[in-house]
């Protein structure tokens, strides 16, 4: 299952709320929404986490460590 997935899962339940009439079938259908975005965002946190490193310039010669004052 990918990411893609998991999104197309959440935008279902999110339009199944919005036409809902029933209270607690809208509230669950929040509630999975969350739950499938939450695991789309779980799938893609490695390459996010390899895209963001690589355009921050933060290094370890630009921070001050404890000891180096």
């Amino acid at each position: 299952m990918t990411a893609e997935y998991f999104r197309a899962l959440a935008s279902r339940c999110r339009n199944s709320a919005r036409s809902c009439f029933d209270l607690y079938a809208k509230e669950e259908f929040g509630r999975l929404a969350h739950e499938f975005d939450t695991r789309a965002g779980e799938l893609n946190a490695p390459a996010e986490q390899q895209h963001w490193a690589g355009l921050l310039p933060w290094r370890r010669e630009y921070r001050g460590f404890e000891g180096d004052h």
